[in-house]
């Protein structure tokens, strides 16, 4: 039965609420709207994305913070209606699958939940790996610290090819993907490339993430860019 697994999700969403709270963290999902009261916008931007589950971290208003923990997890008891709505969802993915996209903000290249929280809950404690939605950036206003300059380049990036799940630790990484690609800096991503790089990329940040590499100091993209400075990227396409 569907509240069995909310049970089961129940009781990680409190682990990890007791984990935060012995680190001093704050035990809860993040609000994007209590982040943005202290940060400069510049403008927001509307985009239609299949948005990875790894990178949304919290909600947009604080409304919802307290029924999850920070991993998403449900923290409301087993017998309220939250529950039974929670239970519900996930009989709806098991046997149809959740087709209607969240409405998200993403902000530095995280994403924050306006409608659909429930929704991926549910899809990460089934471990998927992405779910639609509909998606409005929030654009900071340019500064010198280096994870601004780091999405700026993101956001150029994004603008030729539309990917937006690799990310890296260092400044310049963007543009040397597209090389790595065989792309001249302006080049805009065909429909062709994107499908090739992501069945490439996927490939090999499963086999990272499988051999240990989330528990390095870099990213996925980190490791990526040093494969390509070693193998050539038209032959791992041809390897799909």
């Amino acid at each position: 039965m569907a509240i069995n697994d909310y049970t089961a999700a129940l009781k990680k969403g409190k682990r990890n609420y007791q984990t935060a709270l012995a680190k001093g963290a704050y035990p809860y999902l993040p609000a994007l709207d209590d982040i943005l009261s202290y940060t400069e916008v510049t403008a927001s931007v509307p985009l239609g994305l299949d948005i990875p589950l790894s990178k949304i971290v919290g909600t947009k208003t604080a409304g919802r913070t307290n029924a999850f923990a920070g991993n998403f997890m449900p923290l409301l008891p087993e017998k309220s209606e939250f529950a039974a709505k929670w239970a519900s969802l996930y009989n709806h993915q098991v046997d149809d699958g959740i087709r209607d996209p969240i409405v998200v903000y993403e902000f530095m290249h995280r994403f924050y939940v306006q409608e659909g929280n429930k929704r991926v809950s549910v899809m990460k404690f089934l471990d998927a790996y992405s779910i639609p939605g509909t998606v409005t950036r929030i654009i900071p206003k340019k500064t010198d610290d280096k994870e601004n300059r780091l999405y700026y380049e993101f956001m150029d990036f994004y603008r030729l090819s539309e990917i937006n799940y690799i990310w890296f630790s260092k400044e310049g990484s963007f543009s040397r993907l597209q090389k790595l690609t065989g792309k001249s800096p302006d080049a805009v991503w065909s429909d062709t490339d994107k499908i090739d790089f992501n069945s490439v990329y996927t490939r090999f940040s499963d086999e990272f993430r499988a051999k240990g590499g989330d528990s390095l100091p870099i990213t996925a993209g980190d490791a990526f860019l040093s494969f390509l400075e070693i193998y050539d990227y038209e032959d791992l396409v041809g390897m799909g």
